[in-house]
């Protein structure tokens, strides 16, 4: 299988108080390694300059047993499928310094046009070597909702939250999402399988209502701006 490794050290800016990776943390690794292989094939920003497309972070996306330590080295194994009816998808493993697996991440990518601001069924280049027909895994991408929320109050999209595209980027809503939670559900045992899904952007300054409430085997979290689903996110702890 054609895949890139990335190779890093876990921050202890990223570790929670159990000395584990933040789940938001692990996603924001995963973006790097995503951007790291596609420049390693070309793809770099001058390449997207040249043409009115650019690939954006998951659609949709799940992590399982994300339970990386802080404090050490990691490597992510990612590779990707081509782009199909607008969506890409991507695995990535992350291995401990014993080659361990400790978390699996599956996420869906798709392809806009950024001066016509729409998705793209099908990219408009062609990289060999970059895709795999097969990327071999999946997780599930079902958010399991629920009707009777509660509301966690509202969020700004401040300076912190936002990334270099002018909006809150997508790893930052699993902050939103664990700091809309009871604090004694995040303290009750480490998170164990997370699936987020992306429905519009929050811009830099704009506000976002947060709610939440228990559905299945564990927690829905939904933010809405201006009365509409930005992202549902599913979290299930361990107990």
């Amino acid at each position: 299988m054609n895949q890139y490794t990335y190779h890093t050290t876990v921050l202890n800016a990223d570790g929670d108080f159990r000395r584990m990776i933040k789940p938001s943390a692990l996603f924001r690794y995963v973006e790097q390694a995503a951007a790291d292989h596609a420049r390693a094939y070309g793809m770099d920003d001058a390449f997207f300059k040249s043409a009115p497309h650019g690939v954006s972070g998951g659609q949709a996306g799940g992590a399982d047993h994300p339970d990386a330590p802080a404090c050490r080295k990691a490597d992510l194994l990612t590779a990707c499928e081509p782009c199909k009816k607008g969506s890409m998808k991507r695995l990535t493993r992350i291995l401990d310094e014993a080659e361990k697996e400790c978390a699996l991440i599956d996420s869906r990518w798709i392809v806009v046009d950024t001066d016509r601001e729409c998705i793209l069924r099908q990219p408009s280049w062609h990289t060999p070597g970059y895709w795999n027909e097969d990327a071999d895994g999946e997780l599930p991408q079902l958010v399991h909702k629920a009707k009777e929320l509660t509301c966690a109050g509202s969020r700004t999209a401040s300076y912190s939250l936002c990334d270099l595209n002018g909006h809150v980027n997508n790893a930052c809503y699993l902050d939103i999402a664990c700091d809309a939670l009871p604090l004694e559900v995040v303290k009750g045992g480490p998170l164990k399988f997370v699936s987020v899904k992306y429905h519009r952007e929050i811009p830099l300054g704009s506000q976002v209502e947060v709610f939440y409430a228990p559905s299945t085997d564990g927690w829905y979290v939904v933010g809405r701006r201006e009365e509409h689903a930005a992202f549902e996110c599913y979290l299930e702890f361990t107990k």
